[in-house]
C-alpha cells in the first residue's frame, strides 16, 4: 500500500511540475530611436537616394545646464568610434522631454565629376553635429512578468550643419519595436 501511495505521489509531483507557466519575459524591452544614414545624389534630371555608410563615429550624449544655458558632456558615449555603420540607436531620456546627442562623423565620399570623368574625393574628419530631440514619454504596459517601458513620440528634431545636410523624421513612435525613425542626408 505504501508502495501504491509513494508512486501516486511521485506521479502527481510529476504532473505538477511538468505543467507549470514560464514566469520568465520574452519580450524586447530595449526602446531606442532608430537613425539611419543617407546619401542624396542630385543631378540635373535626376534626384536619387541611397543608404550611406559612414566610415566611423562617436556619439556622445549631452545634458542641458540651466545655469550656463548650455550643453555639457554626459558621462555616456554611446558609440566609441565604430566602423563603417549605415545606422545608429540612441536611448531617449525618460523622464525629460528632451534628449541631446553630440555625434562626431568621420566620412569619405567618392563621387563622379560628369564633366571630367574623374574620380573626385571628399574627406571629412572630425565633423561634430549636435542632435536636439524633443518627446513626449508615455509609460507602456507589457505584461505582468514583463512590467512596463517608457515610449516616446517624437515631437521635433534639430540638428547643426557641419556634416548633416538636412534630417527627417519617418516614423514619430519611438517603442520596442525596431523601425527606423529618423533619416539623415549627407
Amino acid at each position: 500500500m505504501k508502495k501504491t501511495q509513494y508512486i501516486l505521489f511521485v506521479l502527481c509531483m510529476t504532473l505538477c511540475f511538468s505543467c507549470a507557466v514560464d514566469e520568465s519575459c520574452r519580450t524586447n524591452q530595449s526602446v531606442l530611436m532608430d537613425i539611419g544614414m543617407y546619401h542624396v545624389t542630385q543631378t540635373d534630371t535626376s534626384r536619387t537616394v541611397a543608404s550611406m555608410t559612414i566610415d566611423s563615429i562617436t556619439v556622445r550624449g549631452l545634458k542641458y545646464d540651466a545655469a550656463t544655458k548650455k550643453y555639457s558632456y554626459m558621462d555616456s558615449v554611446l558609440y566609441n568610434n565604430l566602423k563603417t555603420i549605415t545606422k545608429i540607436d540612441l536611448p531617449l531620456h525618460s523622464f525629460e522631454s528632451t534628449s541631446a546627442f553630440e555625434v562626431t562623423f568621420n566620412s569619405k565620399r567618392i563621387t563622379t565629376n560628369t564633366v571630367t570623368n574623374i574620380n573626385d574625393t571628399t574627406l571629412y574628419i572630425n565633423k561634430k553635429d549636435t542632435l536636439i530631440v524633443t518627446h513626449q514619454n508615455t509609460d507602456k504596459y507589457l505584461s505582468l512578468q514583463c512590467g512596463s517601458i517608457k515610449v516616446h513620440s517624437l515631437d521635433t528634431i534639430l540638428a547643426t550643419n557641419n556634416f548633416i545636410d538636412s534630417i527627417r523624421i519617418t516614423n514619430r513612435k519611438v517603442s520596442n519595436i525596431n523601425v527606423e525613425n529618423i533619416k539623415i542626408y549627407k
